[in-house]
């Protein structure tokens, strides 16, 4: 029989892509294969996946149109968020009462050294005219719930595209602890062979010792893999509000998915959809009322008033009555300055509003043409990976059977395993990196939840 050298030791891998499927620039990466790991960690390894078949097998699975409706009505930032609605109405409460008298009664009572005096008294004031800031703040009324109801939406939209990600992250971990336990399996089966093959003396001890670091590498990976699940259905769980000990199994397909249009239809949709954008051309419209406010404190201010009142002196029970009515004229002229000085913040600000928006424009042009990018540059990622897969398979194949028949080093049996794993692991990668790009396009559109309530992710 052939000497065989031994098979490489460990092999790293990069991990799952960013979460954020928005957030280009990061990437996590998984543990080197093989790193060596304490007995405390593989201790609470074996006590995680004990608990976690406990239960898988009580839990009903979660498929992500139900992970979606949980994190619509659950998430904690979005419930949070959902209170600036609140603000928007008190708001239309305070102009809708620029409409409103202010009105207040009054009453009271003296004793003094010889004589004691009762009084109650009303009186009422309206303005009727305040150089246009109480009319221009009930014009911004609608535009601060319109604001409101937009920022709601952008963060449902954003917060849905996070789900994706962190779901799939699961089925991800999932399926690479399953890709390492069948390799642990295959590489437990080749030291009971070579182990026999030793006791028959068809094989020497550098063989069984290379078999043996090979089961040890797949090992300690396997356990890797276990807790990265495991951190990704605690992650899952946290984000759907739902707490560790009631935690459920996920159940989905990490499969490819196909999607139809271009760069037009998609920039066209996001220019329509995108509530970010929306509550920018509202702010515009709100800070052209603001400055109407602003401007409207160094106008005159007319207001019309009166009061009445009963007033009871010594206690005798016959009150005299006294009433009042007015119309003022308040002219300011000299006020520090501060109606000028509010006037040019106002109209700074709706420049600063105006850049933002063109910008932001800019912005979704360049993320519409990103997204599509790397869209097209993960099909072709899983294409390859997906034509290296198969070659690994096959050379794999073909090393068992050669080193069967004694004609393959024990070596090249072992890399083509190691390779196999890897292209496994590409593969699977590879899969949740295309569906994290559909998931930023339709992120970038804007119509990530009306397209998750179209599509049959079965």
């Amino acid at each position: 029989m052939k000497a065989r050298k031994t098979a490489g030791s460990a092999r790293a891998r990069k991990g799952a892509s960013s979460l954020d499927p928005l957030d280009k620039g990061s990437r996590g990466r998984v543990p080197l294969r093989g790193a060596g790991l304490s007995p405390a960690i593989l201790i609470f390894a074996v006590f995680l996946a004990i608990s976690r078949a406990a239960w898988a097998e009580t839990a009903p699975p979660l498929e992500i149109d139900e992970a979606l409706d949980l994190m619509l009505s659950r998430n904690l930032t979005l419930q949070s968020l959902s209170k600036e609605i609140d603000k928007a109405e008190a708001f239309k409460l305070r102009a809708d009462g620029t409409l409103t008298p202010e009105v207040s009664l009054s009453a009271s009572t003296r004793d003094e050294d010889t004589t004691g005096t009762n009084e109650a008294g009303m009186s009422i004031s309206q303005v009727i005219y305040s150089g246009g800031g109480n009319a221009a703040m009930r014009k911004q009324a609608p535009r601060v719930r319109s604001i409101a109801d937009l920022a709601v939406e952008d963060a449902r939209n954003r917060a849905a595209g996070e789900l994706f990600a962190r779901f799939y992250n699961v089925l991800l971990q999932e399926r690479y602890a399953e890709t390492e336990r069948s390799a642990s399996a295959t590489s437990e089966m080749h030291l009971k062979e070579i182990t026999s093959m030793a006791e028959l003396g068809m094989s020497n001890r550098l063989e069984v010792i290379r078999a043996s670091q090979q089961v040890a590498a797949n090992k300690a990976s396997l356990t890797s893999a276990n807790g990265m699940y495991d951190s990704a259905v605690i992650s899952l769980m946290n984000y759907l509000a739902i707490s560790p000990e009631d935690r459920r199994p996920v159940s989905g397909d990490l499969g490819a998915l196909e999607i139809s249009g271009d760069r037009k239809s998609s920039l066209a949709a996001a220019l329509g959809n995108r509530a970010d954008l929306k509550m920018l051309e509202n702010q515009i419209e709100y800070q052209e009322y603001q400055i109407d406010i602003a401007r409207g404190g160094s106008m005159p201010r007319i207001t019309i008033g009166g009061s009445a009142g009963l007033r009871d002196v010594n206690g005798t029970g016959s009150f005299d009555d006294n009433w009042r009515a007015e119309l003022s004229l308040t002219v300011p002229i000299l006020d520090g300055n501060t109606a000028r000085g509010d006037v040019i913040t106002a109209r700074a600000q709706a420049v600063q509003d105006h850049i933002a928006l063109e910008q932001k424009q800019l912005d979704i042009k360049s993320g519409v043409e990103t997204a599509w990018t790397e869209l097209e540059t993960a099909a072709e990622h899983l294409e390859s990976a997906e034509a290296a897969l198969r070659l690994a398979e096959e050379t794999y194949r073909l090393a068992d059977v050669g080193f069967r028949e004694g004609v393959t080093p024990q070596l090249d049996l072992l890399s083509a395993q190691t390779s196999l794993t890897e292209s496994r692991l590409e593969h699977l990668r590879s899969l949740y990196n295309r569906m994290l790009a559909v998931v930023a396009l339709k992120v970038t559109e804007g119509n990530i939840i009306e397209w998750a309530g179209r599509f049959d992710f079965r």
